[in-house]
């Protein structure tokens, strides 16, 4: 017999978290399926192609053109000729800031590709507009690559494996960022932690993604039409099955 004036028996908060949860993923409590990652990514490329694909080339436009603009704007203060000998120290100083500029602009429009592909795992609709969200997030995400840069220099100076395991356990740090709102080191040792219960995975993962890569690459580069966002939507795969997703 029902009681009409019992509470109501229903969950009140609500979470849009999917896969895997953070906790668990730094417990190494997810296992990576590479088949299902790859077979999943790939249905989800229908309908995200041309976002992914638009985005990338809008940001190599104005990656290209922002190091044009940054490279003449140097040139003229310096006053002086890279190739000659006494213009040698301003060279490296050009290249060095050349760097840095195609670091800031790639960092939060990479990041904003990778919101299209998280919300294309989460069943919604990626829009152009995601390639600019991440662009608070530009101080966060240069200091966590420049930290993972120095770590891995650290690492490869280290007999070289302790470089290549970094390498790839920092894979998931700046995705941490995006949908978790790390700071940098906190996603740097989060993805470190996480991935390196199940390394031997993660680093086959990314060789096969790479061999693909690769093969797309002979009939001319076409196959890139396919590959490229077939390598982003099964990263953000990888990511909820590790971690969850919790904003999108």
């Amino acid at each position: 017999m029902s009681n009409n004036y019992s509470a109501p028996n229903a969950t009140l908060v609500e979470t849009n978290e999917s896969g895997g949860s953070l906790q668990a993923g730094i417990d190494g409590d997810y296992s990576i399926e590479l088949a299902d990652i790859l077979s999943e990514a790939w249905q989800k490329t229908k309908g995200a192609k041309r976002y992914i694909l638009g985005a990338g080339i809008l940001m190599y436009i104005i990656v290209m053109v922002a190091v044009a603009i940054l490279t003449t704007v140097t040139l003229l203060i310096t006053g002086t000729d890279p190739e000659s000998g006494s213009g040698m120290g301003a060279a490296m100083l050009i290249q060095l800031i050349i760097q840095f500029a195609m670091m800031a602009v790639m960092l939060p429009f990479s990041a904003g590709i990778f919101v299209m592909c998280l919300k294309q795992v989460q069943g919604q609709q990626p829009e152009f507009g995601d390639l600019f969200s991440c662009f608070n997030l530009t101080g966060k995400l240069l200091l966590t690559m420049i930290l993972m840069y120095i770590m891995l220099f650290i690492g490869y100076l280290l007999f070289v494996i302790p470089g290549i395991y970094l390498n790839f356990a920092y894979m998931l740090a700046i995705p941490l960022i995006i949908d978790r709102d790390m700071g940098p080191w906190e996603a740097l040792e989060t993805s470190r932690k996480a991935i390196t219960k199940h390394w031997l995975s993660v680093f086959l993962f990314f060789i096969v993604l790479t061999i693909i890569m690769i093969v797309s690459m002979i009939p001319l580069g076409l196959g890139l039409i396919w590959s490229v966002p077939l390598m982003a939507i099964a990263m953000a795969v990888l990511y909820r099955e590790v971690f969850g997703i919790t904003r999108y």
